[in-house]
């Protein structure tokens, strides 16, 4: 029989960074309407365009069930943390 992990609770200490991660993302996607097809100093770059929108989709319960997301996530939050200060 199959069995599914239940969604991380909000009480895991990784869940106010990981929000604020996709804060971020998500800020910086909303500034990326042409997925980086022209260069005009907003949203992604070229490279991290595609990976970027699909990241700031996610939620946090998805992102804390799986390592490689989780550090994806982070990873790209602090290339365009600076951006989306910017932005907001």
């Amino acid at each position: 029989m199959r069995q599914f992990r239940p969604l991380p609770r909000g009480d895991d200490p990784r869940w106010a960074k990981i929000s604020e991660a996709l804060r971020v993302l998500a800020a910086v996607a909303a500034e990326d309407l042409d997925y980086a097809k022209h260069q005009n100093g907003r949203g992604f770059s070229r490279s991290d365009s595609s990976k970027g929108h699909s990241l700031a989709r996610l939620r946090p319960g998805a992102v804390i069930s799986d390592a490689s997301t989780y550090e994806d996530v982070m990873k790209m939050a602090t290339r365009y943390r600076r951006q989306a200060s910017k932005i907001g």
